[in-house]
């Protein structure tokens, strides 16, 4: 006696949903592995206060950690490479167009250009927070720089103003 085909239809039918999302999830563990080449990766932290008008920074300071690919990949980086809070800001003084521009030098001196981020608001004062990890360059041991040139477009009282700044920040991996 032999089984009839119709009875093998239902258990493949079965299989074949848990095969796809059992494939699915070993992707998701997987492909950050393989994206950042191990389970973790360092990633370098940069903070520093901008005050637009007279254009000061201040507070600059730099970490450096190690956290696992997942969390760089599905925090971290899904944030940005650069993070702005406004922590005093009026638009009462005049509209602001802020530029800051980014270029990291790595242990084998070659400069990479990291692009810009534009702020428009108002003027007064915002807390900055650039994080630079295996995408943008950072991952080998060795001493990193990062220029970071702040401009700031703003007009006060009619009168069209530019002020721009350069933020020189060196730290190292081990």
């Amino acid at each position: 006696m032999t089984a009839s085909p119709s009875a093998s239809k239902p258990k493949s039918k079965k299989i074949l949903p848990l095969a796809i999302i059992a494939v699915i999830i070993i992707a998701i563990l997987l492909v950050p592995v393989a994206l950042a080449g191990g389970f973790t990766v360092p990633v370098s932290k940069l903070t520093f206060n901008e005050t637009t008008g007279s254009l000061v920074y201040s507070n600059v300071q730099v970490s450096v950690s190690t956290v696992t690919v997942y969390e760089y990949y599905l925090s971290i980086r899904s944030r940005g490479t650069v993070q702005t809070t406004d922590t005093d800001v009026s638009s009462s003084g005049g509209p602001v167009n802020i530029t800051i521009s980014l270029l990291l030098t790595n242990p084998s001196n070659q400069t990479i250009d990291l692009g810009h981020t534009n702020i428009n608001g108002g003027i007064g004062t915002r807390s900055h927070t650039v994080y630079l990890s295996i995408d943008q360059g950072v991952k080998a041991p060795g001493t990193y720089k990062l220029d970071i040139t702040i401009t700031a477009n703003l007009i006060l009282l009619g009168i069209t103003a530019s002020f721009s700044t350069i933020i020189h920040s060196n730290w190292t991996i081990s």
